[in-house]
């Protein structure tokens, strides 16, 4: 095996799905083509979003196994740094010995990261620290403890702190090979056929997942992290925890890049903006009978641009932990001229009025 070491109230409200074109097809775990991939945002950057798709409630174990088996199948090669960008996300690494900027895969320490998080062990799409680090952290969480697993049913990790991981699903080894014996010959991420022989090394320290771990299920779905390009984000939610359908492509350099972001469920008001947040971060709409809705945009304040109060506005928005967040905004109406003193009554001044009409959708 090889070493490595790695560092709603007076509103009319619709359902409806929402699209932003973006930047830029995308192949699935198993080499089938599809339009789009619908899940939840799990980490959200500056130019790329990882989405969790839900998945079917299964046990760790047959989770753990399921993920190996697809990265098994991928067949990349072994990569320095790759994977630890983003958890379960093949990736270029960092500069060493056969770095091309081009060739992704995994290295030890991030394709046992990858595994974990296939199963719920790991959150899908963060940061994967060296080998010591993946290994506190699941001590810290206490999924493991130290010892090798036992019974029919275990699941162990062979750590060498600073040099190498592996690990052990149900008396099949797993991790990045030298290419000798069983293994991938590229050195890459897979099921190891060679007996593991370090397994028996002392300088492997062994931790166990916990049996009451492994008696769990999970519905940890794939995780799949996709490339914004020159995407504006100020008007783009991608906010942790929101639902989202990503139409995407696949670039030669095996990066993933989204086309399109739509939000199943998405709802939508009309009416006539009564406030505008100094900092972007809050609007306020004004429907009939003076009830009102509060949206927080700072997550999308891109799209408040020339938009002032009196405004009347159509906003398409989804409801998340921090409120409601607009995902589509546009203004039907501007706010009505003022009319000149003495002309006119009040209520013909006020007939046309955008506030005193109906709300649409």
């Amino acid at each position: 095996m090889r070493g490595c070491a790695s560092h709603m109230n007076g509103f009319i409200v619709k359902r409806v799905v929402i699209s932003w074109l973006l930047v830029g097809g995308l192949v699935l775990p198993g080499g089938a083509l599809a339009a789009s991939v619908t899940g939840t945002v799990a980490v959200a950057g500056q130019s790329s979003v990882t989405v969790e798709t839900p998945g079917r409630a299964v046990g760790v174990v047959n989770a753990l196994a399921s993920a190996a088996d697809r990265i098994t199948r991928a067949d990349l090669p072994y990569v320095y740094g790759g994977g630890h960008a983003q958890a379960g996300v093949a990736s270029v690494g960092v500069r060493a010995h056969g770095h091309n900027g081009r060739r992704v895969g995994y290295d030890c320490s991030g394709s046992v990261a990858a595994v974990l998080g296939g199963a719920g062990l790991r959150p899908a799409g963060a940061g994967v620290p060296n080998d010591a680090g993946v290994i506190q952290e699941l001590l810290a969480a206490r999924l493991i403890a130290p010892g090798a697993g036992t019974g029919p049913v275990e699941v162990t990790l062979y750590d060498h702190p600073g040099v190498h991981i592996f690990m052990n699903i149900d008396g099949r080894f797993f991790g990045t090979s030298d290419g000798a014996g069983g293994g991938n010959p590229r050195g890459g991420a897979g099921w190891l056929d060679d007996g593991a022989p370090d397994a028996s090394s002392r300088a492997y320290r062994r931790y166990h997942v916990l049996p009451s771990v492994l008696r769990a299920s999970t519905n940890a779905g794939h995780s799949v992290t996709f490339q914004l390009g020159g995407l504006d984000t100020s008007q783009i939610l991608l906010e942790p925890g929101v639902r989202v359908q990503v139409t995407y492509r696949q670039t030669r350099e095996g990066t993933l890049e989204a086309t399109a972001v739509s939000y199943p469920g998405t709802l939508s008001a009309s009416g006539v903006v009564s406030a505008v947040g100094d900092d972007g971060s809050s609007l306020t709409l004004q429907g009939v009978g003076g009830s009102s809705l509060t949206f927080v945009t700072g997550a999308v304040s891109g799209l408040l641009q020339n938009v002032v109060v009196g405004d009347t506005i159509q906003v398409k928005y989804v409801k998340t932990s921090t409120g409601l967040v607009p995902v589509a905004l546009s203004v039907t109406a501007p706010p009505a001229a003022p009319v000149p003193s003495g002309t006119g009554s009040p209520a013909d001044a006020g007939s046309g009025s955008p506030a005193s009409t109906p709300p649409t959708s």
